[in-house]
């Protein structure tokens, strides 16, 4: 099953643990990443270094050499660490492809662990585990993303009903009394425009913070840059050069692209919108 798949099928279906556990089982096939957004540039300018969350790239720096050494079962219980410590980076991995607009990356990374967590209470088989942990993943960083959409959506709701019932209650002052007729017409007028699009706002806020309208802050590049050069696939970070020629990304690009998006990874829409 493909990520967006996954995704749409939540949305319709408000399905509780045990369901979405009989579910996964159910698919029993891997969870299938797949980037949607464009590729967006930022230029220098737009990038502001100072936002650039440092924590964010510590973190993705210390999964970087957590691979497990063991190429065949060992026997060794937690050789290379839990179930759960082996499969941090996957969770970040995820991340990347889940992110949205006003989304902050840290919130959501540590949602997917407790995705993480879970399936590991839930299936004690390592094969069940390996398949259906990305599926526990998505959920718990769906369900935040989900109720953020609803509360942005409720928020604005309540500010354009506000405004709507502020223009409907106003007073008339004394000094309103001396208007000339023209002039309180042409407030009347500005009145009921306003009114008009505010209700117009309200309609356009059913759909705008719709879980699908929300924009994805990483491309496809980006998301491959990322992984790469920490890792989040499973394997060793890629030097530069690496990383260059697998990508065919020149150097000054490559570090354009992986500046740009750790940026993407550290912002938020209170900071800026891209």
């Amino acid at each position: 099953m493909k990520l967006l798949s996954l995704e749409k099928y939540l949305l319709k279906n408000n399905i509780d643990d045990e369901e979405f556990k009989r579910l996964v089982v159910e698919i029993s096939e891997k969870l299938e990443l797949e980037p949607l957004s464009e590729d967006r540039k930022l230029t220098d300018e737009e990038i502001d270094y100072e936002y650039i969350d440092f924590l964010i790239a510590e973190t993705l720096e210390s999964l970087k050499d957590d691979v497990c050494t063991c190429e065949v079962e060992c026997g060794i219980e937690d050789c290379c660490g839990t179930r759960v410590e082996k499969n941090l980076k996957k969770v970040y991995e995820i991340g990347l492809y889940m992110l949205r607009d006003g989304i902050p990356y840290e919130d959501l990374t540590q949602e997917g662990i407790i995705g993480l967590i879970k399936a590991h209470e839930l299936f004690e088989d390592d094969k069940d585990f390996k398949l259906y942990k990305d599926y526990y993943i998505a959920r718990e960083m769906f369900n935040y993303i989900d109720n953020y959409a609803n509360y942005r959506k409720s928020a604005f709701k309540d500010y354009a009903k506000h405004e709507i019932h502020k223009d409907n209650h106003l007073k008339v002052s004394l000094k309103d009394r001396n208007k000339s007729e023209e002039l309180k017409r042409l407030e009347k007028e500005n009145k009921e425009k306003h009114i008009e699009e505010m209700k117009q706002l309200e309609k356009k806020v059913e759909t705008l913070f719709d879980y699908l309208n929300l924009k994805y802050r990483l491309s496809e590049r980006e998301i491959k840059v990322l992984t790469l050069y920490y890792g989040l696939d499973g394997h060793k970070k890629k030097s530069f050069s690496q990383i260059v020629d697998i990508t065919k990304i020149d150097d000054d690009n490559l570090d354009k692209i992986l500046k740009g998006a750790m940026f993407k990874l550290s912002t938020v829409d209170e900071k800026v919108e891209l």
